[in-house]
C-alpha cells in the first residue's frame, strides 16, 4: 500500500468515496455539487500497488483509501509557520478495518517531513479516532445563542455605514482578518480560500456584510439565515471586528434583525470572550464550548527549532518524547533555549521531562500550560528546577485582548 498524489482523471472515484462517507443519504446516484477546491488543496490516495509504480500507471480501481490536506500557513507563538491541514479521511465501506488509514496517516505525516512541514492540524469527526495517532485539541470556541433583540446591550448608537461585500472584497476582508485574529492557529488565508471557503457553502452560500467607519473597512460577518416564516435561525459563521467599536457595531447589524430571526447563533468565537457577560439578562443567552481543531509536532527538533519562544526564557532541559507513529520523534534531545531560539539535539541522556506527542503538541501551540499537562499522565516533570524552566519556555501569550467579539 502506498500513498501517491491524486491523478486527475481519479477524482470521480475520490469523490465517490467522500460522498458515501459523508453524505451517504444521497445515495448511491448522488449528483456532483462539490464546490471548487481553492489553490492550497491537494488530495492524496492510497493505492493497492507497488511503491515505485509511476503517477500514469495508477489505476483508480486500485484506491482503497483516500484523504486530501490544504497546504495552510497559520500562526503559531505570534509568527507564521506551515501547518497542513489533513481533510477528507475517506474509505468506502468493502476497504475498512483493515489497517488502511493508519497506513495512509503514517505516510502522509512522512511525506510532510520530508517537505519541511513540522507541524500538522485536523478537524476531526471523532476525537478519539486521531488522539490515537498523536493529534491532540486545541483552541476551544463558543457557540452563543441569543435572541436578536438582547443584543441591544451591546449594540452602539448608528454610526458608519454596512456595505454588502462579495468574492471580489476578499482583500479587504483579509486585511481585517489578519489584524483581528491574533490567536494562536490563525490561518494566513489566500484568495482561493476566501473565494471557495468563505463566500461559498455546501448547502447554502452565506452573507457577507462589513461595517465601514470613513469608508474604511473596519469589521465583517459572515451569515445565513434558515428556517421558514413562522421559525427563522441567522447562523453566524464569523464575525471580526479590528477594534471592540467595529465589534459592537457589528453586533447591532444583527440586533437589527429582530423581525425576521427569532435567535441568532454565533459560532466560532474564541471561548475567552465574553458576550454573555455584556447583555442585560445574561440567563437569555445559551453558551455552549465547542472543541476546535486538532494539532500534532510532525518533526520535534525542527518544530522546536522554528518557533519562537520568550526572549528572556534562558534555559535548558532534556526532553524525553513519546511517539508510537514517527519513529524520529521517540527519542531524548537536550533543548537548550537562549535569545528565543531553540537548538535540539538527540541526546543519551536521562530526561527531565517526559511527554506524549499530543501533550507536547499541546505545550507547544500554547493551548495548554505546561503547568496544566503536568497535572495528566502525559507531561512529567522531574524536579521543580526543570519544571520552572518549562513554564518560562512555554509561557502562554495573552493574544485574547478583544473586548467581547
Amino acid at each position: 500500500m502506498h500513498l501517491h498524489p491524486l491523478p486527475e482523471d481519479h477524482r470521480d472515484t475520490y469523490r465517490e468515496f467522500l460522498s458515501y462517507a459523508f453524505r451517504p443519504e444521497d445515495g448511491p446516484d448522488w449528483d456532483d455539487t462539490s464546490l471548487p477546491d481553492p489553490d492550497i488543496y491537494f488530495p492524496r490516495g492510497l493505492y493497492d500497488t507497488a511503491a515505485e509504480t509511476p503517477p500514469d500507471a495508477l489505476d483508480a480501481s486500485d484506491l482503497v483509501t483516500v484523504c486530501a490536506f490544504y497546504d495552510y500557513v497559520a500562526r503559531v507563538r505570534g509568527e507564521w509557520h506551515p501547518l497542513p491541514g489533513i481533510s477528507a479521511v475517506a474509505s468506502p465501506p468493502e476497504a475498512r478495518r483493515q489497517g488502511h488509514i493508519t497506513t495512509m496517516l503514517d505516510q502522509l505525516l512522512v511525506e510532510f517531513r520530508d517537505s519541511g512541514r513540522y507541524l500538522s492540524a485536523l478537524w476531526p469527526f471523532k476525537y478519539e479516532f486521531y488522539r490515537r495517532f498523536g493529534w491532540a485539541t486545541t483552541n476551544n470556541y463558543t457557540k452563543t445563542t441569543v435572541p436578536p433583540e438582547e443584543l441591544t446591550a451591546v449594540s452602539p448608537e448608528a454610526k458608519g455605514e454596512f456595505v454588502r461585500l462579495d468574492a471580489d472584497d476578499w482583500a479587504r476582508l483579509d486585511e481585517v482578518y489578519t489584524e483581528s485574529a491574533t490567536e494562536d492557529l490563525a490561518l494566513d488565508r489566500t484568495e482561493g480560500w476566501w473565494r471557495h471557503r468563505i463566500f461559498r457553502s455546501w448547502d447554502q452560500d452565506p452573507y457577507v456584510y462589513g461595517w465601514e467607519r470613513d469608508g474604511d473597512l473596519r469589521g465583517y460577518v459572515v451569515y445565513r439565515v434558515k428556517g421558514d416564516w413562522d421559525s427563522r435561525t441567522m447562523h453566524v459563521d464569523e464575525l471580526a471586528g479590528v477594534d471592540a467599536e467595529a465589534r459592537r457595531h457589528l453586533l447591532r447589524f444583527l440586533r437589527d434583525h429582530d423581525s425576521q430571526v427569532d435567535e441568532v447563533v454565533i459560532a466560532g468565537a474564541h471561548e475567552r470572550t465574553h458576550l454573555i457577560d455584556d447583555l442585560t439578562d445574561p440567563r437569555a443567552a445559551t453558551v455552549e464550548i465547542k472543541p476546535g481543531p486538532m494539532v500534532r509536532i510532525v518533526d520535534v527538533p525542527a518544530a522546536l527549532e522554528a518557533v519562537s519562544f520568550p526572549t528572556n526564557a534562558d534555559g535548558e532541559f532534556v526532553l524525553g518524547v513519546t511517539d508510537d507513529r514517527c519513529p524520529w520523534n521517540d527519542e531524548t534531545f537536550r533543548v537548550v533555549v537562549a535569545d528565543g531560539e531553540a537548538s535540539v539535539e538527540p541526546t543519551s541522556e536521562e530526561p527531565g521531562v517526559t511527554a506524549e506527542i499530543g501533550a507536547l503538541s499541546q505545550l507547544l501551540v500554547g493551548s495548554r500550560s505546561a503547568d496544566e499537562l503536568a497535572r495528566t499522565e502525559y507531561l512529567t516533570v522531574d524536579d521543580s528546577t526543570v519544571g520552572g524552566v518549562l513554564r518560562d519556555v512555554f509561557s502562554q501569550r495573552d493574544v485574547y485582548l478583544r473586548e467581547g467579539f
